[in-house]
C-alpha cells in the first residue's frame, strides 16, 4: 500500500532508447527519485504521450533510432500544445558541438553525452524539472487561464512599477464591462462565452500592442493602461463594439468601457481600475453611450451614495422612510380599484428624498431588503387600520426586489406579515419586476409559484421595459400584467395599426391576466389604453403618489374619478344593478347565462379563483350571489366559499356551487359552507329560482338570528332590571319598583 502511494507521488519520466542495455541502465539511475516509463522509438514515444499528456515531467530522449528518430520526434512533439512545455534532455554517442546544436534548435532542453553519468544526469533531470514547475508557478500567477492577459495580480502589480519607473509620464487606465453578460451565458452556454471572452482579449492585444499592457479584472471586466490621451471619442468605442458583436453570432453584445486618468499617483492600481469601472458602470443602460470620463461630477455623485450609505440604517430605525400611495382606478367605472405603496425619505436635512435618489444604492449593497420587509410590514398595518375603520378592502401592490427573491425566508416573512395584521394575502399584491423573471428563471418561477399557492396575488412589474419574451409568460406565475411607463408612452404615440400594446393586452386577457397601465400622464393615453381593453390605470394624470392619510380621504368617499365622467354616465343604469358574479371555465356557457341574467343583475364573469376573491373585495355591498364551478382553476372553488363564510362582509352573500351532477360533489360543497348545488349545465331559469330561494333562506336566517339575540338582550335586561331594584333597595333602602 505504501509503496502504491508513493509509486503516485513520483513524478514521471519518460525513457526513449531503442537499445534495451542503455535503456535499462537510465532506468537503474532514475528509479530511486522517479516513476520511469519506456519506449522503444519516437512512435511509442507519441503513444506514451497521449496516454500521461503533461504528466510526464520530463523525457530522455535517443537521437539515431528506429521507426522514428529522436529529430522527428522533437518536431511532431513541440507542434502539440499539450506536450511542448514537457523538457527533453537528448542523449548521443557523439559529443560534437555540431550535435548539440542541432539537438536544442529542434527544441531540446539539454543535451548528454554518452556513457551516461549518473550524478550528471540525476543533477540535470532535477533542474529541469524544478525549473519547469517554477516558470509554470510564474505563469499561473502571470496569467489569466483563460485568456492569457495579464492576471488582475500581476497587472496590478505590472501597473504599479511602470508609474513608479515613469512619475512624469501621464497614463489613462481603461476598463470594460459588458451589460447582462450572465444572460450571454445561459442563452448561448459558457464554452460560447469563454470563447467570446478570448476574442475580447485579443481585440485588446490587438489594440494596445505596443502601447500599453492590458489584463482581465474579473468575469467579463477587461482593463489596459496606455499612454494618455485627449481625443476619446464615442465612435471609437462604437467600432470596438461592433467588433465584439461579430464574434458572437445571433447574440447583442453591450459594452460600457470607463476611462481614469491616472493624475493621482497617490492611488494605489486597484483604486483607479475601480473608479475606471465605476465611469464604466455609470453609463449603464444607456442606449447609444459607450464611454465615460471619471471626473469631479462623478467623484461627487459617489461622495452622496457613501453619505445616504452612512445613513440607511439611522433613518430605519428612526421612521424617516414613509409611505406614499399611489390609486389605481378600474377604466369601465372609474372606481377606486387599490393602491400601489411607495416609499419616500423624510430626511431632517435633505427634505423628502425621490426613490430614485436612494433605491438603485439599496440595491447595489444589499440594503433593499431590509426597506422592502419594512415597506410590507408598514402596507399591512395601513391595510388592517382600513379595516378596522369600516373602509372598502382594496389590495394594496407591494415592490419585491431580485434580491429578495433569493432570500429562503421570503414566503415565512410575508405570510407572518399577513397573518399579524389579520389579512387575507390577496390584499398584497406583490410586484415583481420584469427583469428578475430573465435573470434567475428557475428559481423565481419555483418561489412566486408558491407565493401564488400561499394566496398572494403576483404581479408582473415594468412589463415592455426590454427583456419581454411573449412565450416566456406562458411559463410564469402570475396573476396581473403591469404595463411599463416606457411601453405605454412609446405606444400611444404610435398609430393604433403599428402598436401592439392591444395585441399584449388581449393576449392577457386570453391568458386570464388582469392588465395595469402605469405612468399614464395624459387624457389620449388613457383613451388609447381604454379603447385596447386595458383594466386598471395609475399616474399623474389621475393623482401623485400621497401620504396614507391623504389616501384615506378617497377611501372613506369611496372615490371615483372625475376623469371618467363620460364612462360612469354610461354605465350608470347598471351602478344600479346588484352583481352576480358568475365563476365558469367554460367561456361559451358563461355568456349564455350571462345574457339571460343581464336583464336583472349586473352580470361579472371569473375565469378563476383569484379573479372571483377581486371581485368579492371590490363589489361586496353590492352582490347578490356568486356561481362558482367546481372545475375553476386557481384557489380551490371550496376554500373561497369557506373563506366568504368566515368573513363578515361577505358570509350573508349566497354560494351556489355548479358541478357535473354527483352526490358527494355536493355534500363537500355544502360542507364547505355553499348554500346550495346545481348540476351543470343548468338552465338560466332554474338557477335564478335557486338564487331567489337561497337570499330568502339567508334572509330568514338573518331575522332568526336577530330574533334570538334580542330575546337574550331582552332577558339579561330582566336580570339586570332585578339585580337594580334590589341592589337599590338594600343598598339605598328605597321601595323596589315594579317593571
Amino acid at each position: 500500500m505504501r509503496k502504491g502511494i508513493c509509486m503516485l507521488s513520483q513524478k514521471k519520466i519518460l525513457v526513449v532508447e531503442d537499445n534495451e542495455l542503455n535503456r535499462q541502465l537510465l532506468c537503474q539511475i532514475l528509479g530511486s527519485e522517479y516513476d520511469v516509463l519506456e519506449a522503444e522509438n519516437g512512435e511509442e514515444a507519441l503513444e506514451v504521450l497521449k496516454q500521461y499528456g503533461e504528466g510526464i515531467s520530463l523525457i530522455l530522449l535517443d537521437i539515431v533510432m528506429p521507426v522514428m528518430d529522436g529529430y522527428t520526434f522533437l518536431s511532431v512533439m513541440k507542434e502539440n500544445s499539450e506536450y511542448s512545455s514537457i523538457p527533453v534532455i537528448v542523449t548521443t554517442q557523439n559529443d560534437a558541438e555540431s550535435d548539440e546544436l542541432a539537438a536544442l534548435s529542434h527544441g531540446a532542453s539539454d543535451f548528454v553525452a554518452k556513457p551516461y553519468r549518473p550524478q550528471i544526469i540525476l543533477h540535470r533531470v532535477a533542474g529541469l524539472i524544478n525549473l519547469r514547475e517554477t516558470a509554470a508557478v510564474v505563469n499561473q500567477v502571470k496569467y489569466d487561464r483563460l485568456t492569457g492577459l495579464y492576471s488582475k495580480e500581476f497587472f496590478y502589480q505590472l501597473m504599479k512599477d511602470i508609474l513608479m519607473r515613469n512619475p512624469d509620464d501621464r497614463y489613462d487606465v481603461i476598463c470594460s464591462d459588458i451589460e447582462n453578460f450572465k444572460l450571454i451565458n445561459d442563452v448561448f452556454g459558457n464554452t460560447t462565452g469563454d470563447q467570446l471572452l478570448c476574442g475580447i482579449a485579443h481585440m485588446y492585444e490587438q489594440e494596445v500592442k505596443g502601447m500599453g499592457i492590458c489584463g482581465r479584472l474579473n468575469a467579463d471586466q477587461f482593463v489596459c493602461m496606455i499612454e494618455h490621451r485627449e481625443d476619446y471619442r464615442d465612435d471609437i468605442f462604437r467600432k470596438a463594439n461592433e467588433q465584439i458583436n461579430n464574434l458572437l453570432d445571433g447574440g447583442t453584445i453591450v459594452m460600457k468601457w470607463g476611462i481614469y486618468s491616472a493624475a493621482d499617483r497617490m492611488l494605489s492600481a486597484e483604486q483607479m481600475c475601480d473608479r475606471a469601472l465605476l465611469a464604466a458602470r455609470s453609463i449603464k443602460g444607456q442606449y447609444g453611450k459607450y464611454y465615460a470620463l471619471y471626473d469631479d461630477k462623478l467623484r461627487s455623485s459617489l461622495l452622496h451614495d457613501q453619505a445616504i450609505a452612512d445613513s440607511m440604517e439611522d433613518a430605519l430605525s428612526g421612521d424617516q422612510f414613509q409611505i406614499y400611495l399611489q390609486p389605481k382606478y378600474r377604466i369601465i367605472d372609474g372606481a377606486l380599484a387599490g393602491a400601489e405603496a411607495l416609499v419616500r425619505w423624510e430626511h431632517p436635512e435633505w427634505g423628502v428624498q425621490s426613490p430614485a435618489n436612494f433605491i438603485p444604492l439599496f440595491e447595489k449593497n444589499g440594503f433593499i431588503t431590509k426597506m422592502d420587509q419594512y415597506v410590507w410590514e408598514k402596507t399591512c398595518r395601513v391595510l388592517q387600520e382600513w379595516e378596522d375603520k369600516g373602509y372598502p378592502q382594496i389590495p394594496v401592490s407591494v415592490n419585491v426586489s431580485r434580491a429578495d427573491i433569493f432570500n429562503a425566508d421570503l414566503s415565512c416573512i410575508l405570510q407572518r406579515s399577513v397573518k399579524k395584521y389579520g389579512l387575507h394575502p390577496s390584499r398584497l399584491h406583490l410586484e415583481i419586476t420584469e427583469s428578475a423573471y430573465t435573470e434567475t428563471p428557475s428559481q423565481i418561477i419555483d418561489t412566486v409559484a408558491h407565493l401564488r399557492e400561499m394566496g398572494f396575488v403576483i404581479e408582473m412589474d415594468d412589463f415592455g421595459s426590454g427583456y419581454s419574451s411573449l412565450n416566456m409568460l406562458n411559463n410564469l406565475p402570475i396573476d396581473i400584467l403591469k404595463l411599463d411607463m416606457q411601453f405605454i408612452q412609446s405606444e400611444t404615440a404610435k398609430p393604433v395599426s403599428q402598436g401592439i400594446m392591444k395585441f399584449i393586452i388581449s393576449l392577457a386577457r386570453w391568458m386570464h391576466l388582469s392588465v395595469v397601465a402605469e405612468g399614464v400622464e395624459t387624457k389620449e393615453q388613457l383613451s388609447r389604453l381604454e379603447e385596447a381593453g386595458c383594466d386598471y390605470v395609475q399616474g399623474y394624470y389621475f393623482a401623485k403618489p400621497m401620504p396614507c392619510r391623504e389616501f384615506e380621504k378617497l377611501l372613506a368617499e369611496e372615490s371615483v374619478s372625475t376623469l371618467f365622467k363620460n364612462k360612469k354616465e354610461e354605465s350608470e343604469p347598471e351602478e344600479k344593478k346588484e352583481v352576480l358574479i358568475l365563476a365558469e371555465e367554460d367561456s361559451t356557457f358563461r355568456k349564455q347565462i350571462k345574457s339571460g341574467l343581464k336583464k336583472e343583475f349586473c352580470v361579472f364573469e371569473a375565469c378563476d379563483g383569484r379573479e372571483v376573491l377581486r371581485l368579492l373585495s371590490w363589489y361586496k355591498k353590492r352582490i347578490a350571489g356568486v356561481i362558482l364551478s367546481l372545475t375553476l382553476p386557481g384557489p380551490d372553488v371550496l376554500a373561497v366559499a369557506e373563506q366568504m363564510k368566515r368573513d363578515r362582509d361577505l358570509e350573508s352573500i349566497p354560494v351556489i356551487v355548479s358541478s357535473e351532477p354527483d352526490p358527494e360533489a355536493e355534500e363537500k360543497a355544502l360542507e364547505a359552507g355553499a348554500d346550495d348545488f346545481i348540476g351543470s349545465p343548468f338552465a338560466v331559469k332554474s338557477l335564478l329560482k335557486r338564487l331567489r330561494r337561497t337570499r330568502e333562506a339567508i334572509h330568514l336566517r338573518a331575522r332568526e338570528e336577530l330574533f334570538q339575540a334580542d330575546q337574550g338582550l331582552y332577558h339579561g335586561k330582566e336580570e339586570g332590571r332585578e339585580s337594580c331594584s334590589l341592589w337599590g333597595e338594600e343598598g339605598y333602602g328605597g321601595t323596589k319598583k315594579r317593571i
